[in-house]
């Protein structure tokens, strides 16, 4: 059963002032931002993404097949630039940070029945903010290293006063032109990376891949061991880098990083950060918006379309900062233990919102500044 129209009029007025605010004076055309404002309204209340499903959500008096046409016109439209759309959406989360690293998680994913998203998204409180993306097309496998590095030289001139960033992504981006990249903009990085790669642990040894690496040394379930001043690869020969094997007791194989990053600051626990990133594809896909079920095949059009799925994952998480903030999350989880993540305790305080009409209580928030209550029973002070 889908929300009643008459409830939806109010966010979809919210949704539009809120957009009308963040685009005033840019010279966004009025049409763009109405029709936006529709999509991510429908992309909040509706069941799934497919457009139909989105404009039964809409709470205007236009006939539905005149909603599903418009939509079609907007995510086809050159004119529509995500990137200046989401702009304003990425300085707000650049600005409400103070001297915290920034975490930039890069990751691929399913869009569609012939198509594959990249993302980079912001490490936050277990999960990830979108920040930047783009689709191609291909049902499985890698997208290209030009690729990544097309978006790196993206993200760079957002990112670049940040006092720091370290990039995270598995075997996929642990390849030669990214990290080539990342080290020219004096960004650090931790990446897995295959166990056949050639390393050179030291100076003017032999060429030996990561397995034999770890067979010699004897690491066993439970142990981590680094090495400094390797070189990555007998094709690119970058130097100076950090080897980190890490064998987990709870895994049947160990896992390889190769990262910029000293010894000291652990490189495989600040990697396990990359795991965030399924939250995010989780709040896109089968626990959110169902992106998977989109049947659109153009690269461009998918990429418009996840403009309003991003700016609306934004507003759902900045909602459920607030309410973690203002410690008001018993609103929708159990008090003395948080079974939620911060995107569900946002959407279910949305939909409070609306059942009591009490939207003029929306506020959202990005902060960086607190920790997130670990999931499972927490016993009252």
């Amino acid at each position: 059963m889908l929300p009643q129209t008459t409830v939806n009029q109010p966010m979809y007025n919210r949704v539009r002032d809120l957009l009308q605010n963040i685009y005033v004076d840019q010279g966004i055309k009025q049409s763009f931002i109405k029709t936006l404002a529709m999509m991510i309204t429908g992309m909040l209340l509706g069941p799934h993404i497919q457009l139909f499903a989105i404009a039964m959500c809409v709470p205007l008096f236009i006939k539905l097949p005149s909603i599903v046409r418009r939509f079609e016109r907007f995510v086809a439209d050159g004119r529509v630039k995500p990137e200046k759309l989401y702009e304003p959406f990425v300085l707000a989360m650049v600005s409400s940070w103070g001297n915290e690293t920034a975490y930039l998680i890069i990751d691929c994913t399913q869009a569609g029945p012939k198509c594959r998203t990249l993302f980079i998204g912001l490490a936050y409180h277990s999960t990830v903010l979108p920040i930047v993306w783009k689709t191609v097309k291909g049902k499985k496998g890698h997208v290209t290293a030009d690729l990544h590095k097309e978006l790196i030289e993206n993200l760079y001139p957002k990112f670049r006063h940040c006092q720091r960033v370290i990039v995270l992504g598995d075997a996929e981006f642990g390849n030669g032109p990214l990290i080539k990249s990342l080290k020219s903009k004096n960004w650090g990085f931790v990446f897995s990376f295959q166990s056949d790669f050639l390393l050179q642990t030291e100076a003017d040894g032999p060429w030996r891949s990561v397995q034999t690496i770890c067979e010699t040394a004897g690491i066993k379930p439970g142990q981590v061991k680094h090495w400094q001043k390797v070189s990555f690869t007998r094709l690119h020969q970058i130097p100076n880098l950090t080897l980190t094997i890490h064998w987990d007791e709870k895994e049947e194989k160990p896992l390889f990083l190769i990262s910029n990053l000293p010894p000291s600051e652990q490189p495989h626990l600040i990697y396990d950060k990359r795991f965030w990133i399924e939250t995010l594809f989780g709040n896109c896909k089968s626990r959110g918006f169902q992106l998977a079920r989109t049947l659109m095949t153009t690269p461009t059009h998918i990429d418009r379309l996840i403009l309003a799925l991003s700016i609306a994952t934004c507003l759902i998480l900045g909602l459920g900062t607030h309410l973690i903030v203002t410690e008001q999350s018993d609103q929708v989880d159990r008090a003395d233990r948080r079974d939620l993540s911060l995107f569900q305790i946002g959407w279910r305080w949305l939909y409070r919102l609306l059942a009591f009409n009490r939207l003029d209580n929306l506020k959202i928030l990005f902060r960086w500044d607190f920790k997130l209550p670990k999931p499972g029973f927490q016993p009252v002070k």
